[in-house]
């Protein structure tokens, strides 16, 4: 399984970036449905976030991230780390054994 770590980091002022930041939470929700999204939220910083992401598409990957109002209006740069899991918990691992992943 491969796993996804996105790294956002905003690009443009607080304004324009809290200008579409409801419009990315709610883009993500339809990404926590289907299993892709396993984890989000913003960094301790304020300047930025992440994303967790499990697919064996990184074409999947790279299309949620072009579609994401923050890409969209240009107020933040995405930066992607792929990684094998090899260990998992094991509440970890039962979870991610019953859901769907798009891709």
């Amino acid at each position: 399984m491969i796993f996804y770590t996105v790294v956002i980091r905003y690009s443009k002022s607080r304004e324009e970036v809290g200008a579409v930041v409801e419009s990315h939470r709610e883009y993500l929700n339809g990404f926590v449905s289907n299993g892709m999204l396993l984890a989000s939220g913003p960094l301790e910083t304020g300047d930025g976030g992440v994303l967790w992401i499990r697919t064996e598409s990184r074409k999947a990957l790279m299309e949620m991230i072009e579609g994401d109002p923050y890409s969209l209006a240009g107020v933040a740069e995405f930066s992607v780390l792929a990684f094998e899991a090899k260990k998992l918990a094991p509440a970890i691992a039962g979870m991610l054994s019953r859901e769907t992943v798009s891709g």
